[in-house]
C-alpha cells in the first residue's frame, strides 16, 4: 500500500511541476505536559484546546483530502500530541492509507497508545541528556525514567533505525551527547541533535535561549565528531549551522512553509503562512483552499521575508526550505537524513 501510494503521490507533484505541498504539520493539540524552559507550550495554563479540538471525523476527512492531494507525509505534532486521545486512531488512518508518517513527543505516553506508536514509519522521543538531574531542569518535570521505560517497551515493537531521539542542544548538554548517542548505538537508534532555537508564536518570544558566536562554532564541531564516532546513528543537517550564523531565514534562504509545509490545528482548519503564525485559515477542503486567490496570494510572497519571521530558525519548515531551495541542498539533505554524509 506505502509503495504504491508513494508512486501515485510521486506522480501528482510531477504533473503539477512539484507545486504541491508535500507536507503537513498536524497540531493535534497545543497542550502539553511538560514545561521545557526553551518552549512556551510548556507554560502552564497557556494552551488549553479541549473545547475546540476537533471531531474525528473531521480529522478522517482531512487525512483522506490529503491523500488525493498527494501529500507525501503527516507529522503528528502538538505540545503534546499524545494528549489527544484520538491521535493513536489518526496515526492509524493515514498508515492505512499510505502516508509517510512520524510523530514528535516527549515520551511519556508512548506506552499508553503503543498501537498507534507501532505505526508511525518514525518515531521522535525528546530526550536531551540521560543525566536526570540536568533532564529535569531543562524539561521541568523528573520524568526521564517514565521515558526510558516506555521507550524499551514500544523498541519491542518497532523496526531498526525507525525511532529518532530528538536532542534540543546547546552548551549545558553537549557533554552529555556522546552518552546519549552510545545508547541510541546499543538500540539501532536514530540520534538527531539540533541547536535551541527561540520558538515564536503570534508574535511571543520565550528568553533567548540561543546560541551566539563562539557557541554555534562549539555546538557544530562537536556534533560533527560525535557523528563520526557513530556514522550509523547521528543524522543532522550539516549545513543548518550555517543557516543558523546567518540569522535564520532571508531573502538568500527563504521559508517554504506556505507552499510545502501545510500547518493544521487541533480543530482541523487550515493556517496559513506557517504554524508560527497566522494569516489566513480556513476549514475548505484542502485542494480548495490552495487553489483559493488568498492562499495563492500567502503562497506568492514566501520569497519576501515577513517581519514576524526575523530570527526564525524553527527545524520543521528549514527542513522544508532546504529541500526546496537548491537542488544540490536537497541531495545534501537527503543524504544527511539517510545518515550517508
Amino acid at each position: 500500500m506505502k509503495y504504491s501510494y508513494i508512486a501515485k503521490s510521486l506522480a501528482k507533484h510531477v504533473a503539477s511541476g512539484f507545486k504541491l505541498p508535500y507536507m503537513v504539520m498536524f497540531e493535534t493539540t497545543l497542550m502539553c505536559n511538560e514545561y521545557c524552559e526553551y518552549c512556551i507550550f510548556g507554560e502552564e495554563g497557556k494552551f488549553n484546546d479541549l473545547k475546540t479540538r476537533a471531531e474525528r471525523e473531521r480529522i478522517f476527512k482531512r487525512i483522506r483530502e490529503m491523500a488525493e492531494m498527494g501529500i507525501f507525509a503527516l507529522s503528528f505534532s502538538g505540545g503534546e500530541p499524545l494528549l489527544n486521545p484520538n491521535t493513536s486512531d489518526y496515526i492509524a488512518r493515514a498508515a492505512d492509507l499510505g502516508l509517510w508518517t512520524s510523530m514528535p513527543t516527549n515520551g511519556l505516553l508512548i506506552k499508553k497508545y503503543a498501537d498507534g506508536v507501532a505505526r508511525l514509519d518514525m518515531l521522535e522521543v525528546s530526550i536531551d541528556s540521560l543525566n536526570r538531574q540536568r533532564f529535569a531542569k531543562r524539561r521541568g518535570l523528573d520524568g526521564l525514567p517514565t521515558i526510558l521505560e516506555n521507550l524499551e517497551f514500544v523498541l519491542k515493537r518497532r523496526r531498526p533505525f525507525t525511532t529518532q531521539i530528538n536532542a534540543a542542544v546547546n552548551l549545558e548538554n553537549l557533554d552529555d551527547l556522546p552518552e546519549l548517542a552510545e545508547f541510541c548505538r546499543q538500540r539501532n537508534l536514530v540520534l538527531h541533535p539540533e541547536a535551541v532555537h527561540n520558538v515564536m508564536r503570534a508574535g511571543e518570544l520565550l528568553p533567548d535561549f540561543e546560541l551566539h558566536g563562539a557557541q554555534i562554532d562549539r555546538v557544530e564541531l562537536g556534533l560533527r565528531n560525535l557523528r563520526t564516532a557513530y556514522p550509523k546513528n547521528v543524522r543532522f543537517y550539516t549545513h543548518y549551522y550555517e543557516f543558523y550564523r546567518n540569522g535564520g531565514f532571508g531573502p538568500k534562504f527563504p521559508c517554504r512553509h506556505p507552499s510545502k509545509l501545510v500547518s493544521m490545528k487541533p480543530d482541523g482548519s487550515i493556517h496559513l503562512p506557517c504554524a508560527f503564525m497566522t494569516l489566513f485559515q480556513s476549514q475548505a477542503p484542502l485542494e480548495e483552499i490552495f487553489e483559493s486567490e488568498p492562499a495563492k496570494k500567502i503562497i506568492a510572497q514566501e520569497e519576501t521575508l515577513w517581519d514576524f519571521c526575523k530570527g526564525c530558525k524553527i527545524g520543521c519548515p528549514y527542513e522544508v526550505s532546504a529541500f526546496t531551495n537548491s537542488p544540490a541542498l536537497a541531495i545534501e539533505s537527503g543524504l544527511n537524513f539517510l545518515r550517508i554524509i
